[in-house]
């Protein structure tokens, strides 16, 4: 069990990382003074960033129940 975890784990920062490399991550979490920030496709990613980091927080502390 603890194996899956920790791949799972692996599996959801890794793909944290790579949407955190994208543009789309860039241009979202760019401040803007016209409103751009807003703007629904950016709203949408802003969200996907935080899923990705609930799961890894999550899978993290699932993770740290099996090490107690």
């Amino acid at each position: 069990m603890r194996d899956r975890l920790q791949a799972d784990l692996d599996a959801a920062v890794a793909e944290l990382r790579e949407h955190m490399a994208s543009w789309a991550y860039a241009f979202a979490m760019a401040g803007g003074a016209n409103g751009g920030r807003d703007h629904p496709q950016h709203r949408a990613t802003r969200e996907r960033t935080m899923a990705l980091e609930q799961r890894c927080g999550d899978l993290r502390a699932r993770l740290a129940e099996h090490d107690v």
